[in-house]
């Protein structure tokens, strides 16, 4: 670029130079401007500013390429310089001349020339001007007429002069070449969404306004409104999305206000705007500007909690099967559970915290504890507040009038000597479980008011409170263990008939109850029930657990009732037998392990069952990879040793022997290699086999081992071999084997590089890979051990929870009685009996209701969601 220096000899002379040569051009000889400067001989912005005229309007230079090499390129950007100067000093005269419609073409300086035009004239009589310029000088800057519209519009609104842009926009609106070339309507969204970029909140607004009014006075359909403005909602416009996706609050609450919403699109095949769009609308900011939009009695009133967790469910379904954006559905769904979390921690008391999560709403089976647990919301589970309310709420009865009069000490609080007498205390409430039914809720006598009495029975109270009901459960599954251990014994007749009976009761009660947990889940699905989100929640790893072991009871039971009625029969069932003992004994392997189950509540044994848990996982996927490679190389060697058997005999058959040989391998690493007189079916000797048993009844199985025909040589073979000779080697015996064929020297040869081979991929690598997936999984929940652990430990007592759940064995059955009483309590012979009660009922849980909103309304006062980015205590403005 050229720049303008004071000539020594005249103060009033700006003589050009080359910036990367020393040398100056001197008028006369080779290139000189000289242009007189008024003033002080100042020669900086003034001095360019004269060159204008001779530059912007067709002087005639006398110049030749040799002048510069790069001649015409140094005059242009020359050009430039001066178009820009002459902008800033609002003197537009350069338009005119046709000579500068080349460079105005380019469509980066055309953008710039609108840049420095907005910015540095602020002149909206200058920015017309430009614009109508480009609309009108040639095909190619009519052509980028549209961005630099865009341009123009962008550089107004980081001016934050709000009275520009309006004119702007209002001259956008009503110039007819520019309506003729782009869609003014587009134009507006753009605005709106530089202003959301820039969050300029109130050049949004005023924008928002603008545009309000220009389309009511446009359209006259009054009836079309939409939230107090007179156009419809702008759905998935991508100022909202921009706005919702950086959690920016602020800018939402203002775009939800003039009609803009989100809806999510399942047909969208664009995985980024399907990514980009989930995560506006999973934002905590886009939650809270939706229920702002409600008040606390609106039918339309949502909870913000199921929410954020319905939307971290979807985020962490997304993240498991689109493995390419893990990252980012994985930060949607930490920022979902954190918002839900920020708004736990705004609770100031333990009623606030019973209210926010619904401990106190009896019967509601969508409360905000019991979806935290179901969806696994770690984070929100672990805080602990949650473990304070529903510890407390573990040991306290449900029985409304006595909510606070049970429960005074936490269990974890209690000594170990009052846990003891505790659970000796439930003994008596345990053996009384067989008057459930007469004793339901609905069956109590109503007091003269309505209500229930004052002082029910005193084992009904303890029947309650979920933490009596997991010690019921535990003393039925200690009864269940005693009779599998009574059933292995082999009992006899006639004990072992009640033994069968008590197992065949305590199997179905398992499985009923089984059944019940997913009918439980299925029921909170609602009307229309999702069922990715059902198997979620009930196919976890101890209820495949439960399944996998009530099949192999309920398989066995059917045959061990088989036998009992086909024994009469006189009818051979030792094979159904058989497979009958098979099955329980495999499903009482099942039910003795799970009894570490309950080792999840301790703080020391909890995190190893968790890490069995999660290595589960590890070791299948090992497995799958060492049966891949053991079938490989199983059958590679077998074939190559099965050219050794004699197929007229149908003997020397060495593909079992194989399979079992290189299976073993992983528990016996480093064995020696697979011979074929080892692994193969070869026949006994006959005479071996007389000789043992001649005179004996009864022989040892291990001794007929010896009788085995291995290898067999030919005796004649081996004396021409050894005539004449001190020593014979190996090879010369080979060709003496009786069962040799020809060729068959190479087959140990070929099979020992590949066992050796074999040996190293397992005992090396797959198990060292094994042992290193195992730590690092390892580390991982040491990592979050807190966490992890004290969200299983909810886990594992929130079925007991549930009042209506089905009772422990062997009073499982009790509780389909139970069910046909309070279905008869609604009937018309009950129905004044119970009115009163359940209008009270009805108007408590109104009131419950009503404090919960109340209480979501001011927790989002207090906690507004703010951009992507910001962090510490400018989170919360109180």
């Amino acid at each position: 670029m050229d720049q303008t220096k004071e000539n020594a000899g005249d103060p009033n002379i700006v003589v050009l130079s080359n910036k990367s040569s020393s040398q100056e051009i001197l008028l006369g000889k080779e290139l000189h401007l000289a242009v007189p400067v008024s003033g002080n001989g100042n020669t900086n912005g003034h001095a360019v500013s004269a060159l204008i005229p001779a530059l912007g309007f067709g002087m005639a230079w006398g110049i030749k390429s040799a002048v510069f090499s790069n001649g015409v390129a140094r005059l242009n950007d020359l050009t430039k310089e001066a178009m820009l100067q002459a902008i800033k000093d609002q003197d537009l005269r350069f338009l005119s001349d046709d000579s500068n419609k080349t460079i105005l073409s380019e469509k980066k300086f055309s953008k710039e020339c609108i840049r420095c035009c907005v910015k540095e004239t602020r002149q909206m009589v200058l920015i017309e001007e430009m614009l109508g310029f480009f609309l009108t000088a040639n095909d190619e800057t009519r052509k980028n007429v549209n961005s630099l519209i865009k341009e123009a519009i962008s550089s107004t609104i980081k001016l934050d002069d709000d009275k520009l842009v309006i004119e702007l926009l209002e001259f956008l609106q009503t110039d007819k070449k520019i309506k003729t070339l782009t869609d003014t309507a587009e134009l507006n969204e753009d605005a709106v969404f530089h202003a959301t970029v820039q969050q300029r909140s109130d050049t949004l607004t005023k924008i928002l306004k603008w545009a309000q009014n220009y389309k009511t006075k446009k359209f006259t359909h009054k009836n079309k409104t939409y939230n107090g403005s007179l156009v419809g909602p702008k759905a998935n416009h991508s100022a909202m999305i921009f706005a919702a996706k950086r959690n920016d609050y602020e800018r939402v609450k203002i775009l939800f206000k003039y009609g803009y919403r989100l809806e999510q699109k399942d047909n969208m095949t664009d995985p980024l705007k399907k990514i980009e769009l989930f995560k506006a609308v999973a934002s905590p900011a886009y939650i809270v500007a939706s229920l702002e939009n409600l008040n606390e009695v609106s039918a339309d009133f949502f909870c913000p909690i199921k929410k954020c967790f319905e939307f971290a469910c979807e985020a962490n379904f997304r993240k498991s099967t689109i493995p390419e954006y893990m990252r980012e559905y994985e930060e949607i769904e930490n920022r979902c559970e954190d918002y839900a979390i920020s708004l736990l921690e705004q609770c100031e008391d333990l009623r606030e915290v019973e209210v926010f999560l619904q401990t106190r709403n009896s019967g509601n089976k969508d409360a905000n504890y019991i979806l935290a647990i179901l969806d696994s919301r770690m984070k929100f589970v672990a805080h602990e507040r949650f473990q304070y309310v529903l510890l407390k709420k573990f040991g306290q009865t449900e029985v409304e009038d006595d909510y606070d009069a049970n429960g005074k000490q936490l269990w974890l609080d209690m000594a170990w000597i009052s846990r003891f007498f505790h659970v000796l205390k439930q003994v008596p409430c345990y053996l009384l479980l067989f008057l459930y039914p007469f004793f339901y809720q609905c069956m109590y006598p109503q007091s003269s008011n309505g209500g229930r009495v004052s002082n029910p029975p005193w084992f009904c109270r303890e029947w309650r409170v979920p933490l009596n009901r997991g010690i019921y459960t535990a003393f039925s599954y200690i009864l269940f263990i005693s009779l599998i251990i009574s059933n292995v014994n082999e009992p006899k007749v006639p004990m072992v008939y009640l033994v069968d009976i008590l197992l065949g009761v305590f199997i179905t009660s398992y499985s009923m109850r089984d059944l019940g947990t997913a009918f439980f889940l299925w029921g909170l699905e609602g009307p229309n029930p999702n069922e990715r989100k059902f198997k979620k929640r009930y196919f976890t790893f101890w209820n495949n657990y439960n399944i996998l072991m009530d099949t192999f009871f309920m398989i066995g039971l059917i045959i061990r009732f088989l036998e009992y009625v086909i024994s009469e029969k006189n009818i051979d069932i030792s094979g159904l037998s058989s497979a009958g003992r098979i099955l329980w004994g495999v499903a009482y392997t099942f039910a003795i392990i799970k009894m570490i189950k309950i080792g999840i509540a301790s703080k020391y044994f909890g995190p190893i069952i968790l890490s069995i848990n999660a290595m589960m996982v590890d070791v299948g996927m090992f497995l799958i990879t060492f049966f891949v490679v053991m079938l490989a190389f199983a059958c590679g060697v077998s074939y190559m040793f099965n050219y050794l058997q004699d197929a007229k005999i149908d003997s020397g058959s060495s593909t079992s022997g194989i399979f079992t040989y290189f299976f073993w391998v992983l528990l016996q690493p480093f064995r020696g290699n697979p011979d074929y007189d080892r692994v193969a079916d070869l026949p006994y000797n006959t005479n071996c086999l007389q000789s043992l048993t001649a005179n004996h009844d009864e022989i040892n199985i291990k001794s007929i081992t010896k009788c085995r025909m291995e290898t067999m040589y030919n005796t004649a073979c081996m004396f021409m071999k050894m005539s004449n000779t001190t020593k014979v080697s190996k090879e010369n015996l080979a060709s003496c084997i009786i069962t040799r064929r020809e060729g068959s020297e190479f087959l140990q040869t070929a099979v020992v590089p590949m066992w050796v081979v074999y040996q190293f991929l397992v005992s090396v690598v797959l198990l060292r890979i094994l042992i290193v997936m195992l730590t690092i999984t390892y580390n991982k929940i040491l990592a979050n051990l807190n966490t992890q652990w004290k969200y299983a430990r909810i886990y594992l007592v929130i079925q007991f929870f549930d009042a209506d759940s089905l009772l422990p064995p062997p009073f499982t059955f009790l509780t389909l009685i139970m069910y046909l009483i309070r279905e008869l309590a609604k009937t018309k012979c009950f129905k004044s009996a119970s009115a009163p009660n359940s209008n009270k009922k009805y108007k408590h849980c109104a009131a419950i209701d009503i404090e919960y909103r109340t209480l979501i309304f001011s927790f989002i006062d207090n906690v507004k969601p703010m951009p992507d980015g910001v962090k510490g205590d400018a989170k919360r403005n109180k």
